[in-house]
This record gives C-alpha cells, sequence and structure tokens, in this order.
C-alpha cells in the first residue's frame, strides 16, 4: 500500500510517497524520467507544489544523492509526459493539458485572435500569472470580453498592470446585443493593439463580435460569412445583418 505524506509550508506544499509494496506513486523512471508508477524508489521523493503569486502553481522534485531540487517539465513541446529538468526551469501546472485559452486562432494575424474564455469552465473565466504570460506570447494588448459576466476588479487590476486594456461587452448566450453594443465594440478594438476576442467557449458570441468588427472594416458579408464565423443563433444573424444595412445604407 502507498503511503503519502503531507507538509505545509508558506506559499509550499509539500507530497511525499513510500512504500510497503513494490510501485510507487510517484517515482523516478530511466534516471530522470517521471512516471506515476515507477519500480525504483529511492528513498523520500519529495514532490513540492509552488503557488505562484497571481494564481497557478509549479511542481518542484526534492533532492536525492545530493542532486539539486530539479523542476518539472515537458520531455519535449509535443510530448504529455513529463521528465525532471534543470534547476532555473518552470512548469506551471495549468499547461499538463490544453492550451489556457483553448480554441485559440488568428482571424488577423498579429491584429485580432479569437478563443475560448481562459480556463473555460461553463462561464467562468480566470485572469492570472499564467493566462498573462499567454497574451505576452501572443503580443495580446487588448482583450474584449463576451462573456455575461465581468473579471473581478482584483483580475483587471493585473490586466492593467501588464500593460493589458479590457472591456466586457456583456451578453447572454445565444443571444444578440444592441447596435450600441456593436458600436463599444468597434470602438474597444479601432484603435487597440492586438486584440483577443472570447466569449465562454469561442462560439456564437465569439463570431458574432468578429463579424460585427469585419463589417465596421468595409467587409461586405453575408449570412453564409456569419455562419462561417461560428454565429448559431437566428437573433444574431438577424442583428449583424441590421448592423450590415446601417454600415452599407
Amino acid at each position: 500500500m502507498t503511503k503519502c505524506g503531507f507538509a505545509k509550508r508558506t506559499q509550499t506544499v509539500e507530497l511525499a510517497c513510500a512504500i510497503d509494496t513494490p510501485g510507487v506513486f510517484l517515482g523516478r523512471w530511466d534516471h530522470d524520467q517521471l512516471k506515476c508508477i515507477a519500480p525504483h524508489f529511492l528513498g523520500w521523493e519529495w514532490l513540492t507544489i509552488i503557488r505562484f503569486s497571481l494564481g497557478g502553481y509549479s511542481f518542484m522534485v526534492s533532492p536525492d544523492s545530493g542532486r539539486e531540487l530539479g523542476p518539472i517539465e515537458r520531455v519535449d513541446s509535443d510530448s504529455p509526459h513529463l521528465k525532471i529538468g534543470e534547476v532555473g526551469t518552470q512548469f506551471g501546472l495549468h499547461r499538463l493539458k490544453k492550451p489556457v485559452f483553448r480554441r485559440f486562432e488568428w482571424v488577423i494575424p498579429g491584429r485580432l485572435a479569437r478563443s475560448s474564455a481562459p480556463y473555460y469552465n461553463g462561464e467562468d473565466e480566470n485572469i492570472n500569472e499564467t493566462s498573462i504570460e499567454f497574451l505576452h506570447n501572443y503580443g495580446i494588448k487588448n482583450i474584449i470580453s463576451l462573456n455575461s459576466v465581468e473579471l473581478p476588479s482584483r483580475q483587471r487590476g493585473w490586466l492593467r498592470a501588464a500593460g493589458i486594456s479590457y472591456s466586457c461587452i456583456k451578453a447572454v448566450e445565444c443571444t444578440a446585443v444592441t447596435q450600441e453594443k456593436f458600436d463599444q465594440i468597434w470602438n474597444a478594438y479601432d484603435e487597440a493593439g492586438a486584440t483577443i476576442v472570447y466569449c465562454g467557449y469561442g462560439d456564437g458570441r465569439t463570431g458574432m463580435a468578429i463579424s460585427a468588427i469585419q463589417l465596421f472594416q468595409g467587409r461586405t458579408l453575408d449570412e453564409n460569412d456569419f455562419r462561417a464565423n461560428s454565429v448559431q443563433c437566428s437573433s444574431q444573424l438577424a442583428a449583424l445583418n441590421a448592423l450590415s444595412d446601417t454600415i452599407n445604407g
């Protein structure tokens, strides 16, 4: 049976595993490979989870035989497997699975992108150290959210400190926004830097906002184009047709 030890320090949680029978919950495999089940166990292997100040965690593995504390990292960028990396590298717990902004893609390379909400789970979104790093990596300087709930003031403050502007044009799932809110979307985009647009999953409301921006840019779009942008609801299609008539009228 596997035994797990637990200790808590300031901003740090440590987990340790010992065994009475062969096989352990966490251990080394082939020198620096980290496996959930490993046949070799070197004393007490400590897994240290360090909490970042803005949210998120990193994993570190305890020293053995005089080795320094080893951070956990991917074997390579395309592999789901982990290994014990070099000192000085970090591996965010959030990066074990899909990207922070799922379904991310450029609509206009380097200028306009779309995705799901960060850490999308139903209608939730979350801005922390890892999601801000993601935005910086893509040069994103502006967020337009079509979510029905605005970010808390603390998270909006983190974005301001990071030099990223944020506009929440509140919209309920599978409903259209008013023509006034279309103007707000365009104003939030027009003179901003590289912009990402999202709602929840990143389809209907996001597609509606992307279509509105394209109409304001002077593109001629019809319902086939709106649907290609993932607009799904008849009310959203009708609102975009009305916007197109207003712009071209």
